[in-house]
């Protein structure tokens, strides 16, 4: 090491030390926890903050080698993992899906303003789409349509009449249809999903709730309490009203 290094490292050590010493000498005095212990403002500020910065290194997480995802079911930090999709694009991709159904193939995705056939390709070899899924949110869309075309829309408590029809027994407010709950509602006929009570997993078996809104909704339920009534389920981001219509009769409320 040259005589001119050494005088360097030391020049800059000395400016490391000398920072040191200020910030220590006009640091603020720690404040004293609130005494009725809720979170201080700076604590709020820092759990906002570090879940701005987990948010975004989910939204950037690469995918890895053959990973894909579903645009009929992912949410919009998923569908954001995608090349050439940012924020505001995923939502696009969200909103279409609410508003005209689910895509019946990857190049339906050209139609979400912004994307076109390029950013389709783009994207394709991240992609995958369950037919099974795909047909189920599509006769369910069906399903609510023909409910609103005859007049009644959705009760008040956002749970459709058993099987869908009018006539059929509505709902209590929030509750199943009926003892039992509403007839072939639930995924896998495993009749509808409490979502006071439904874990992570469970939730995704709804058509149009992936990992990232199921997770919204636990994140929901746990800083507002259980949810009264099931079309509340429209508070938590991401979920709209037509996604909610596709899966009114699949959920209920339990106290």
């Amino acid at each position: 090491m040259t005589d001119r290094e050494k005088k360097s490292m030391k020049w800059a050590g000395g400016l490391l030390l000398g920072a040191a010493l200020v910030r220590f000498l006009v640091a603020p005095a720690p404040a004293a926890p609130p005494l009725d212990g809720r979170p201080s403002i700076g604590d709020s500020l820092l759990v906002a903050g570090d879940a701005a910065v987990e948010e975004k290194a989910r939204r950037s997480r690469p995918f890895e080698p053959g990973e894909t995802i579903d645009p009929n079911v992912a949410g919009d930090e998923e569908l954001d993992r995608l090349p050439g999709v940012g924020p505001a694009r995923a939502l696009d991709i969200v909103r279409d899906r609410e508003e005209n159904g689910p895509f019946a193939k990857v190049e339906d995705l050209a139609r979400v303003r912004g994307i076109g056939p390029a950013g389709v390709e783009r994207m394709r070899p991240h992609l995958r789409l369950d037919p099974a899924a795909m047909r189920g949110a599509g006769a369910r869309m069906g399903e609510a349509g023909a409910v609103a075309a005859g007049g009644g829309g959705l009760p008040s408590g956002g749970v459709l009449p058993r099987g869908g029809q009018p006539g059929g027994g509505l709902a209590s407010r929030g509750g199943p249809a009926g003892p039992g709950g509403p007839t072939g509602g639930g995924p896998a006929g495993s009749g509808p999903v409490d979502i006071n009570r439904a874990t992570a997993e469970e939730l995704q078996t709804l058509p149009g709730i992936g990992p990232a809104i199921a997770e919204r909704i636990l994140a929901y339920r746990e800083e507002n309490g259980p949810f009264r009534r099931a079309d509340e389920l429209t508070r938590v981001k991401g979920v709209g009203e037509k996604t909610f219509a596709r899966i009114a009769h699949q959920v209920k409320v339990g106290r």
